[in-house]
């Protein structure tokens, strides 16, 4: 009964999340209603400020490749004018204290977005909000990385939002000047969604260079915040498991023995461990029950690549963050109990076999995995992967990128040439 009694919550629990979801989109579509002629006027009136910098983030959080090119740029000038454009349920409070904010559905952000002469953009965030104008230069540094799901869905969901997912569509592709990318497969993936034509510049992804020790916080500075906001105990090793949206995902569906996990990676790594429980954004308000001192959620750190600094073993599904921290050499592990449901659904670009993480499509495979870990073995397969992959992060993808971008006049406030 109990075990029902939690399943009947979770269910309701996720009908009010995508009643939510659809109330927030239809009240998207009424605002922008109300202000399209408003904004249709600022858009042909408003100068563009040589120089200006206008970034949007696919989670309207301070995170991924957009925090750590701000960071680099306001590194190398301070002065330089750049503005955030953030959903309402933004928390604004996440972002620097000098950092400048817009929301969305304002005529303001419609003014600081058509005044830049920079976007930059993290996943298709500006053609689903603005309609870039000549002299703007819209730069793409898509979230996604080697990962392993196809993007086609992209498309086909926009496509099917009718003459407005169309004009979406229509924007991304045909007015995004460059994608910056990190790899010949991923380029190969971009081109087949949105950015058939788009100029790609592989310079590599900027979030990953904390994953190398450049740029960020210190890894100390991340464990004391997440001591202070969790009660981590300190010296305790950390395992993060991070699973990726799918619409129809349950507290069932994540289900594993906690306590055996972290007993397992002590067995197999010694030290005493402590789960970490993050969820898509979009997942959210999803309830699980985890087991006090042995596991805490932590959906709601802002930045996914702190916590890839912080942890000693990564576990996901399809997550594309996996690929990220593959690029440190520490464990990483695929847990895949609903592979059969996932992919009727959504296709992977190869199989989950030919990454170098033990996948295991059920909870004690992924116990038994932990425990007949080779890190000689992974090691070598990890070095194939990426060298298969032709990937360019290092830890100095910030700084090719603002490189890049100073070349461009656009930047340097030097016109539309």
């Amino acid at each position: 009964m109990g075990r029902l009694g939690w399943n009947v919550r979770s269910r309701l629990k996720g009908a009010r999340r995508l009643l939510k979801s659809v109330w927030r989109r239809l009240s998207a579509r009424a605002t922008r209603a109300v202000l399209a002629l408003p904004a249709a006027a600022i858009r042909r009136r408003q100068e563009i400020i040589p120089g200006k910098i206008a970034i949007m983030t696919h989670t309207n959080t301070y995170a991924c490749n957009p925090k750590y090119l701000y960071e680099e740029i306001r590194r190398r000038d301070p002065a330089r004018e750049v503005v955030w454009l953030l959903s309402k349920s933004a928390d604004a409070d996440e972002f620097p204290k000098d950092a400048k904010v817009a929301f969305l559905g304002t005529l303001r952000s419609y003014r600081e977005a058509y005044s830049a002469a920079v976007w930059i953009d993290n996943g298709v965030m500006f053609s689903a909000n603005f309609h870039r104008r000549p002299g703007q230069l819209h730069v793409q540094t898509m979230h996604g990385s080697l990962g392993i799901k196809r993007l086609d869905n992209g498309i086909t969901s926009r496509a099917r939002r009718g003459r407005a997912g169309r004009r979406v569509i229509f924007r991304e592709s045909t007015l995004t000047d460059y994608v910056v990318t990190n790899s010949a497969f991923e380029e190969e993936v971009f081109r087949s969604v949105f950015w058939k034509n788009t100029p790609m510049v592989r310079l590599g992804h900027a979030r990953t260079d904390p994953l190398f020790g450049h740029g960020g916080r210190s890894v100390e500075a991340i464990r004391d915040d997440l001591q202070r906001r969790y009660g981590i105990q300190s010296g305790r090793r950390i395992a993060l498991f991070a699973p990726t949206f799918r619409r129809y995902l349950t507290a069932e569906d994540l289900k594993m023995d906690h306590s055996r996990l972290v007993s397992v990676l002590h067995d197999k790594f010694g030290g005493e461990w402590i789960l970490l429980v993050r969820l898509h954004s979009k997942s959210r308000n999803m309830t699980i029950r985890l087991p006090g001192g042995v596991a805490v959620e932590v959906t709601d750190y802002p930045d996914m690549q702190e916590l890839m600094m912080v942890a000693d073993v990564g576990i996901t599904d399809y997550s594309s963050w996996i690929f990220d921290y593959v690029l440190t050499g520490r464990p990483g592990f695929i847990f895949a109990p609903d592979f059969g449901r996932y992919t009727s659904v959504t296709s992977l670009c190869y199989p989950l076999e030919e990454t170098p993480f033990p996948v295991a499509y059920a909870a004690d495979r992924l116990l038994d995995n932990i425990a007949a870990f080779d890190s000689v073995d992974y090691a070598r397969r990890v070095k194939e992967f990426l060298d298969g992959k032709q990937c360019v992060d290092d830890g100095h993808s910030a700084e090719r990128v603002v490189d890049w971008l100073e070349t461009l006049s656009q930047y340097r406030g030097g016109g539309n040439g």
